[in-house]
């Protein structure tokens, strides 16, 4: 699975989980309604991590927390090319 899909997937869990709308995910954490959205619904393939860091402060978990779930260990960024640093 891409990266980027499993943050969207955690953050949906996540409010799921606490039963928040987009909507009251803004008032906690002063990221607009329309970045949530767009992000979620994927129309939008990054997030930066201030926002992320924001959407965590107001889901009441950190940076730590979010990425401890295990599913971002088997996680790859698609489309990008690796290098050797031979």
């Amino acid at each position: 699975m891409e990266f980027t899909d499993l943050i969207a997937i955690k953050i949906k869990e996540l409010m799921k989980e606490k039963h928040l709308s987009i909507y009251k995910l803004e008032s906690l954490t002063g990221v607009y309604t329309s970045t949530i959205s767009q992000f979620l619904t994927r129309k939008t393939k990054t997030i930066r991590i201030e926002n992320l860091l924001y959407i965590c402060e107001g889901l009441g978990i950190t940076l730590s927390d979010f990425f401890a779930d295990s599913r971002f260990a088997e996680s790859e960024a698609k489309g990008w090319i690796k290098r050797n640093e031979n």
